[in-house]
């Protein structure tokens, strides 16, 4: 049966304000991310170089300040950080709207904003993504999941077309004013939320670079985690190099017209919306660890649909693959992403998620030259089939990994020896049980499944 709404997390009140938040500004965020190319072409004639360079400013700050972002946002509370962000994003709109009112506005200056606003962008995903289950608990995290990404690919699909609506109606730069308006509208929430945020607890006197260091070793010493980065980052690669041809193929290879291959392009956000509504439901039925990889060995296949793609009634193989493969990610990135909020102790959470997302979405740029390499190598359709392959494949490091022996996150989690923080990832399985007895009874006690010797005075992690 489906819990009523009263039961899950809409009851809470804070979490309700978390998602408006996260709504206006998720829509002001991809509405700027069109609104920038638009400026550069309509006020300062960029060229197709200078766009690019644009395009790359606005998405590679996870590259440049993601890990070291885990780190800061480990040592402090949260929300002052969240609202902080949305307020230096208003400033930063304004002021290019501003400059532009005065005719100073130059290519440098918006790529300045530009840069500001991935900055700030990579602290506030991040950070929502530890908060979380501060607002939450970890009971309804994986609905509270599938809301937020439920509000991420409604943008994706409204923010665009709004974006080019308000450019017509009020000016591109004018168009910022609105993006303004959101990211205060967001502040506001978050300012209203009312959950007590514990205070971050410090560990030792490590510097910043150790604790960079660690939150890389959590994730690769996990073989949960390190299966699900390695998945994640390949499917991140092959994604790129696809998306790179998408609307080459669609134009040139099949001979859309440039508005039906937006249109084609348009099912990928619904596919998302798709797996985001799915996915708790999913999750319950199959099981919250087994649907993790389930949910992309039978879903991938459907990417060898798109390179079949034709005319006429040929864009359905398109239309297919797209969503297809688009609702088995969502599933998935939701549902990996609970698992690592349920697993990671608080104090290392930040450090964790801006490791994980160092690693896959370092991967992203790496893809679009990649795309663009096979394309002219051996052609565009060829690329695509290859690109399909690839995705089948990659989720052979999760079936590798022991989500494949559990039904349930809790069969892979332990509660730490002598309190902690948190859960710890484990396992239950007879032969484990078997090793941690035979374990006991040697000198010196039992030892943490990684292989190192448990200290029980101190609390166990992840790695640990």
């Amino acid at each position: 049966m489906t819990p009523r709404p009263q039961d899950g997390p809409w009851r809470s009140g804070d979490f309700r304000l978390l998602v408006a938040g996260q709504t206006v500004t998720q829509l002001g965020t991809d509405v700027t991310a069109l609104a920038f190319p638009l400026i550069a072409v309509l006020l300062l004639d960029a060229m197709p170089l200078q766009l690019g360079a644009l395009v790359a400013v606005q998405n590679g700050a996870f590259l440049l300040v993601g890990v070291p972002a885990g780190v800061w946002l480990d040592r402090r509370r949260l929300r002052p950080v969240l609202i902080a962000t949305d307020l230096v994003r208003c400033a930063a709109l304004v002021t290019v709207t501003v400059a532009a009112a005065l005719s100073w506005l130059s290519l440098p200056l918006l790529m300045g904003a530009a840069g500001v606003m991935g900055v700030m962008r990579v602290l506030y995903d991040i950070g929502h993504q530890s908060y979380l289950p501060s607002v939450l608990g970890r009971r309804h995290l994986l609905q509270g999941n599938s809301a937020v990404e439920t509000v991420r690919s409604s943008g994706q699909v409204a923010g665009p077309g709004l974006a080019g609506w308000l450019t017509q109606l009020v000016g591109a730069t004018n168009t910022l004013l609105v993006d303004a308006a959101s990211f205060l509208a967001s502040a506001a929430c978050l300012a209203r939320i009312r959950t007590r945020e514990p205070a971050p607890r410090r560990v030792g006197r490590a510097g910043p670079v150790h604790e960079a260091r660690e939150g890389l070793r959590l994730v690769l010493a996990n073989p949960v985690l390190r299966a699900i980065a390695v998945t994640s980052a390949l499917s991140n690669l092959l994604f790129a190099a696809a998306t790179a041809l998408l609307v080459l193929f669609l134009v040139d290879t099949v001979g859309f017209a440039p508005g039906t291959a937006g249109m084609l392009m348009s099912a990928a956000p619904a596919g998302a919306l798709l797996g985001a509504a799915a996915a708790a439901r999913l999750a319950r039925r199959v099981g919250s660890a087994r649907i993790i990889w389930l949910a992309v060995v039978a879903t991938s296949p459907a990417n060898l649909l798109v390179p079949l793609t034709g005319p006429g009634w040929g864009a359905a193989f398109f239309v297919a693959g797209i969503v297809g493969a688009g609702v088995g990610q969502v599933v998935y990135g939701i549902t990996q992403v609970t698992y690592r909020q349920t697993i990671v102790p608080a104090r290392f959470l930040c450090r964790v998620n801006a490791s994980m997302r160092f690693l896959v979405m370092g991967a992203m740029p790496l893809g679009g030259l990649l795309g663009g390499a096979l394309g002219d190598a051996v052609g565009v359709r060829a690329t695509l089939l290859a690109v399909g392959v690839g995705l089948t494949l990659a989720p052979i490091p999760l079936l590798l990994s022991p989500l494949r022996r559990a039904r349930d996150v809790d069969e892979l989690v332990t509660r730490p020896a002598g309190g902690g923080d948190g859960p710890v990832a484990g396992t239950r399985s007879t032969a484990g049980r078997r090793r941690r007895r035979a374990a006991s009874a040697r000198p010196g006690g039992p030892r943490h499944p990684s292989g190192v010797r448990h200290d029980p005075k101190r609390p166990a992690s992840i790695g640990s």
